[in-house]
């Protein structure tokens, strides 16, 4: 009954969060950054700092830095996108050049100049048009739908600093609120597995997000001494989306080389941006990983990917957000199943000593 009752109460609280999603997204985002920087606040909290004077000062700071950041970020990536913009038309005119060449080694039928192609090109809309006219109306739709939405993100976006304050101020009495909800005759083992839950998924968010950053910088660095275009912009890119396994990386691999050929034209370069991506998963690997995250409380790529994949198919937006979270609680919980498979007579007893002791009976 009991756990029929909170299968129920999980679905309707599923049910509510994806259907109130943008009050939903900014809850959600105001408890993650209150959750990593709890630590923080109540760090200084035990050197007799109010908890509402830190919380605050701590928002303003993280504000004001990313300002800051971003402040100093912006005139580079300008600049960088300004530039490459007025060099793409060649760039593209080498790396057609360059895939004929390919093409042509590897006798593949391709349009040979302008003229073939643009007739290549409207044969194929010929033959998609009416599959793409749909989709394409759908999409004009949504962007006009999106116009008039941009206030309501720009509030959304103010919001999450404010609720983040409250949160984190009231983020202890959270705690003990929901430890006071808990029976007391299971509120101990209740609280015991809470505090795994909380010790697998702080080190992976905040150790995740610290090695995130770390690798954006390392990218953007290694990718402007080698001199490719767009280095700060793919640099940052690839460290942030390395948060999802593997895409980080790939991403770093395949934009890196396509623009070393672009700008050099030689696969040197190519093997520099490889050489350096190398560099960096290495020392994510062996370096950053095991130091900031810890091998025993990480969650495997595999199962991250695929908390994901399933989270976003099932709730959308809502799931990515709460996919890791309820993975976490998977795997302290499965870890006990599997504890207490091994001490249950199941494992522990053996068909020959079960009818043993079938026998011994009177």
């Amino acid at each position: 009954m009991r756990a029929s009752a909170a299968i129920i109460f999980f679905c309707l609280l599923l049910w509510i969060m994806e259907t109130l999603q943008p009050i939903t997204t900014v809850l959600l985002v105001s408890l993650l950054i209150a959750y990593i920087l709890d630590p923080l606040v109540t760090r200084l909290e035990s050197l007799h700092i109010r908890r509402s004077i830190s919380s605050l000062g701590i928002i303003v700071a993280v504000l004001v830095f990313f300002t800051l950041l971003l402040l100093g970020l912006l005139p580079a990536l300008i600049r960088e996108l300004s530039d490459f913009g007025q060099r793409a038309p060649r760039y593209i005119k080498e790396l057609t050049q360059f895939l004929l060449v390919v093409a042509e080694r590897f006798e593949i039928q391709v349009p040979q100049d302008w003229n073939q192609m643009s007739q290549f090109l409207m044969e194929k809309a010929r033959t998609i048009s009416p599959n793409v006219a749909a989709p394409l109306k759908a999409l004009i739709s949504s962007l006009f739908k999106s116009v008039f939405s941009v206030v309501g993100t720009v509030v959304h976006v103010v919001l999450v600093p404010i609720i983040a304050y409250y949160l984190l101020v009231e983020f202890q009495d959270i705690r003990s609120s929901i430890s006071d909800l808990i029976p007391p005759y299971v509120r101990e083992p209740v609280m015991g597995k809470l505090q795994e839950i909380d010790k697998v998924l702080s080190a992976f968010v905040r150790g995740q997000l610290t090695i995130a950053l770390i690798l954006a910088v390392l990218y953007s660095v290694g990718f402007l001494i080698i001199g490719i275009d767009l280095a700060l912009v793919l640099g940052i890119l690839s460290g942030l989306l390395w948060i999802v396994p593997y895409l980080g990386t790939l991403f770093a691999l395949v934009s890196g080389s396509a623009m070393a050929i672009a700008k050099y034209g030689d696969f040197v370069h190519v093997l520099y941006v490889v050489g350096w991506v190398c560099i960096v998963q290495l020392t994510e690997a062996y370096l950053l990983t095991p130091k900031i995250v810890g091998k025993a409380v990480g969650l495997h790529p595999v199962v991250y990917i695929l908390a994901l994949i399933v989270g976003a198919n099932l709730f959308g937006f809502i799931g990515l957000l709460i996919a890791i979270p309820l993975t976490a609680i998977a795997k302290v919980f499965l870890g006990s199943l599997i504890n207490m498979y091994r001490s249950s007579y199941l494992f522990i007893d053996s068909p020959r000593r079960g009818s043993e002791k079938e026998s011994d009976r009177p």
